[in-house]
């Protein structure tokens, strides 16, 4: 059953989507259904890694130089993988400064991706933090991904060449050809088959509609998809080799059961067991679009189908201060001003954010509505965990991001400009802040 968190002294915290979060309604988050959503994490071992700025150290490879970062991506307990054999550990851990700081990255098709690389890149140049370091990492659908690159040890600034298309010579990436436009089939989906994607579900839902977020149970009704995210397997496994999870890197990847509805946290020690190639698939397989995705024996559907971030599974992780990069979510434009009426709802600001922002077409109308639903969501989530006394760094697009995304975030013309604008909003909306 869907339960209200109980009320505790909010942390204190600041955002870019602070006073909207902060007055937000208390989360309703499916709390009754802990036990297989949510599980206490304990922190990596950080022993050996490189410092918050500094490069790290460089070993010798298959007679090349590469990072010690790159080679413990590859290697588990020192065993070979690529033919090298080097015993590291994975950098991740509690930061220098001693802050024990967790990341969500919300999903949000292509386009989604690029601008939260170009938001990841702003943290770690604003910060020095480096997002990889996270205690944990959770991630959704499109945020999977990017999750699990960041996991493997790929840092930011090689997600983000990488995007532009640029050769990448050392670290996970190095060598790793990946076509973002066509991989999982471009702009349209293929048509779907024909009847209700998952009939049990939708039954389920209709007997206890309390129990189910709304997405959930339009994702029951979807047809089922013909699309595939085979490709995006074969890039995780490429990054993890065969060995299982990144060693030690707090990596949770988010996704919904399509026959329960049940959101399960994979990573979690409660949580099917899967090999983190099938995770990030089922993260990513969107009603409609993909075909779910089989693990242990039960079909899964994108994490988006219960919370576009789902960032409220972060609490009870022992964290104290969480980023929550949300590529479907709103940013408001007053949200960087000095001079915010804590006071005002999330509703009053939503419909603010209607007043400027003008969709047009059928498409454009929707995912403006839907922007605004995912928007109200993080927030309720946001509240969640600051009740629980965990800082909250909210990032969202701006309205000079979202004219560039236009409205299919799967569109691959667009994706260039969408991560060259993300890099200058999100230092702006992190230079406002701090």
């Amino acid at each position: 059953m869907v339960t209200q968190p109980s009320p505790r002294p909010a942390g204190t915290d600041t955002g870019p989507l602070r006073a909207a979060g902060t007055s937000s309604p208390a989360a309703a988050g499916a709390t009754g259904r802990a036990g297989s959503e949510r599980a206490r994490v304990g922190r990596p071992e950080a022993d050996g890694a490189e410092t918050e700025r500094g490069g790290c150290d460089r070993v010798p490879v298959n007679g090349r130089s590469v990072s010690s970062r790159s080679v413990s991506s590859r290697t588990v307990n020192g065993k070979a993988v690529n033919g090298a054999v080097v015993k590291t550990a994975v950098p991740a851990g509690v930061a220098p400064d001693g802050v024990r700081r967790g990341l969500v990255l919300g999903g949000g098709g292509m386009l989604g991706a690029a601008w939260t690389i170009g938001a990841l890149c702003a943290i770690e140049e604003s910060t020095g933090w480096q997002p990889g370091r996270a205690e944990v990492i959770l991630g959704t659908s499109a945020g999977s991904i990017l999750g699990t690159m960041l996991a493997a040890g790929v840092r930011a600034e090689e997600l983000r060449d990488h995007q532009r298309g640029l050769s990448i010579r050392t670290g996970p990436l190095a060598g790793v050809e990946f076509d973002y436009d066509t991989a999982v089939g471009g702009a349209l989906p293929p048509r779907p088959r024909p009847g209700i994607g998952s009939p049990g579900l939708l039954r389920d839902a209709v007997r206890h509609p309390r129990e189910y977020p709304f997405l959930t149970m339009v994702s029951a009704v979807v047809p089922t998809g013909r699309g595939s995210v085979a490709p995006v397997g074969d890039l995780v496994r490429g990054l993890v080799g065969a060995d299982g999870w990144p060693l030690g890197s707090g990596l949770r990847v988010a996704a919904v059961d399509y026959r329960t509805g049940r959101r399960v946290v994979f990573g979690d020690p409660d949580a099917p067991v899967a090999e983190v190639d099938q995770a990030v698939m089922a993260s990513c397989a969107i009603p409609g679009w993909f075909a779910p995705v089989e693990v242990a024996g039960s079909p899964y559907v994108d994490g988006g189908c219960w919370s576009a971030t789902n960032a409220d599974l972060m609490a009870d992780r022992d964290l104290d201060e969480v980023y929550v990069l949300a590529p479907m979510a709103l940013r408001p434009a007053w949200a960087d001003s000095g001079h915010v009426d804590a006071g005002r709802g999330t509703v009053a600001a939503l419909r603010e954010w209607r007043a400027r922002d003008r969709p047009k077409g059928v498409l454009a109308q929707l995912v403006s509505r839907y922007r605004r639903t995912v928007t109200r969501q993080m927030l309720r989530e946001a509240r969640h965990l600051r009740d629980s006394g965990v800082r909250v760094r909210l990032l969202a697009p701006t309205l000079e991001d979202l004219a560039v995304m236009g409205p299919n975030m799967m569109d691959p013309a667009r994706r260039p400009e969408v991560l060259e604008t993300a890099l200058r909003t999100s230092r702006v909306a992190l230079t406002a802040v701090q």
